[in-house]
């Protein structure tokens, strides 16, 4: 990595920092509060309604599966493509006989032909590509097999650049010992201003690639692209770790509720009423003895003087009416 390119991945592993530390405090204080109008009782209706679409779905499980499934989809499908990146960008330099070697076209010299190269026409050559493509190189044959029209990989100021071969200078005086290539865009007018030296190429073109593909393998081979991964793999990592502390608030509170309605309609429910029987014993009842009036007797006053006052009593009670009945 150069220079710049050190500069640029510290500034985005800052501005990593600092966005994963605001979204983490966001994402905290976003469930802090669900949970609290959760266990609030503030979201009751909300929850019951969810409750009962649950209870009218028939394959949640099967929905579960679909879920996690995504999740593993999506997992995935980006290790892929930063293991493809990585794999691009490591060996981009590197070739073998037979195994080819991928890398991402950043010009435009080659995307169409330009009206003036007749070669092309008269040629019949159709193997151009756009900007953006991820084409396939092979290992650079031997100087003496490569013939004129071939396309192939070659440096100039530790830039790589994939252009075809309009000119062939064989060994003479001036470099006896190796030939002169003289290399040209289709998309471009006039041949490159200095001819190149088999030293200098690094692959050959053999006609394979994939058109814009490119444009995602470079944006992932960048810093900014790494940190991005990052932050993808930590979203989908914490987005089930999130739900799962959610549906266990909703799952509590709906519990809470069952209990309360349950306890409610046990209150309104009446007592019932024990109707005792009475048993009622007869009582014998004492008939009434007449008794005899026994008149109280001074002591020491005379029997005659006792029953003369008994005669003036008699004497004395009122007659009854006879007209009474």
């Amino acid at each position: 990595m150069t220079r710049y390119e050190i500069y640029v991945f510290i500034l985005c592993l800052i501005v990593f920092l600092l966005l994963t530390g605001l979204a983490i405090f966001s994402i905290a204080l976003i469930v802090k509060l669900t949970l609290k109008l959760i266990r609030s009782g503030a979201e009751d209706d909300k929850l019951k309604k969810e409750a009962e679409k649950e209870k009218l779905k028939k394959s949640s499980r099967f929905s579960k599966v679909i879920d996690y499934g995504i999740s593993l989809i999506l997992c995935l499908f980006f290790a892929g493509l930063f293991s493809v990146s990585t794999y691009i960008n490591c060996t981009q330099n590197t070739y073998f006989e037979d195994v080819p070697t991928y890398r991402v076209v950043e010009s435009g010299s080659m995307a169409k032909k330009h009206a003036k190269n007749k070669y092309l026409f008269d040629n019949n050559l159709n193997n151009q590509f756009d900007t953006f493509s991820l084409i396939a190189t092979y290992k650079i044959p031997d100087e003496f097999e490569l013939k004129l029209y071939d396309i192939v990989v070659y440096e100039v100021d530790d830039i790589l650049l994939v252009h075809r071969i309009v000119g062939i200078e064989e060994p003479n005086e001036k470099h006896p010992d190796c030939r002169y290539f003289l290399l040209q865009g289709d998309a471009v007018e006039a041949p490159d201003r200095f001819p190149v030296l088999y030293s200098q190429m690094r692959g050959i073109y053999k006609g394979e690639n994939i058109p814009f593909v490119g444009s995602f393998v470079l944006f992932l081979q960048s810093p900014a692209g790494w940190l991005c991964m990052l932050l993808v793999v930590f979203a989908i990592i914490a987005t089930p770790i999130i739900e799962n502390i959610i549906k266990k608030a909703k799952r509590a509170r709906l519990a809470l509720l069952a209990a309360l309605l349950a306890e409610t309609e046990n209150a309104k429910e009446p007592e019932p009423i024990v109707i005792e029987k009475v048993v009622q014993v007869p009582v014998p009842v004492a008939m009434p003895v007449a008794m005899p009036v026994v008149m109280p007797v001074a002591v020491g006053v005379p029997v005659a003087l006792v029953q003369q006052q008994q005669q003036s009593t008699e004497e004395n009670k009122p007659e009854p009416n006879k007209n009474e009945k």
